[in-house]
């Protein structure tokens, strides 16, 4: 049986749904209403150029011109980082350490701030402040890493509840599981 020390809440954005979005890639076509959902891993694995293309909106990027090999392997390596961080959401959420669960949280939500500056930076300051111009991949980089950030202080706060206080951990014996 899994254990964990995240209150329920937390740990099924943390431990499930985060891991989820860092392996999808969801792309949305307002425009004909078609919703594809695509492993982030094999998008980088199958078509590196348009993952690394699509980090700013509105490229003109063609693939001879503008993919050197320097850009196709940071691509495939961000591909392996999505991956490895699922892998290690999923281990750290189901800790049965208080202590593990809350500092992967904390050293997570620092990294939010570096992933949100890392895309301010990418697009540019008029993208950046104007959502409208803004595709799915700087919406999942901005807006997606800040309300993970605001969750992930919210439960190493308290709010939900504390970690390290849930009842699953109970053995039949009733005593808490190391």
């Amino acid at each position: 049986m899994a254990y964990s020390t995240l209150p329920t809440i937390p740990l099924i954005v943390f431990a499930v749904i985060e891991p989820a979005l860092f392996l999808l890639v969801i792309d949305l076509h307002i425009t004909n209403c078609l919703c594809s959902r695509v492993w982030a891993w094999i998008v980088c694995n199958q078509d590196p150029f348009n993952y690394y293309a699509t980090q700013v909106p509105n490229h003109t990027l063609n693939e001879q011109d503008h993919f050197p090999g320097q850009a196709l392997a940071l691509s495939l390596q961000m591909g392996n980082v999505l991956l490895l961080l699922a892998a290690m959401a999923v281990i750290c959420c189901f800790s049965s350490s208080p202590s593990t669960a809350k500092w992967y949280l904390v050293a997570v939500a620092f990294a939010d701030y570096g992933h949100i500056y890392g895309a301010a930076r990418g697009v540019g300051p008029d993208v950046f402040w104007d959502p409208s111009q803004w595709n799915d991949m700087v919406w999942g980089g901005v807006a997606g890493s800040a309300i993970l950030n605001l969750f992930r202080w919210l439960t190493v706060l308290g709010v939900f509840g504390p970690i390290g206080g849930n009842a699953a951990l109970q053995t039949k014996s009733g005593k808490k599981h190391a």
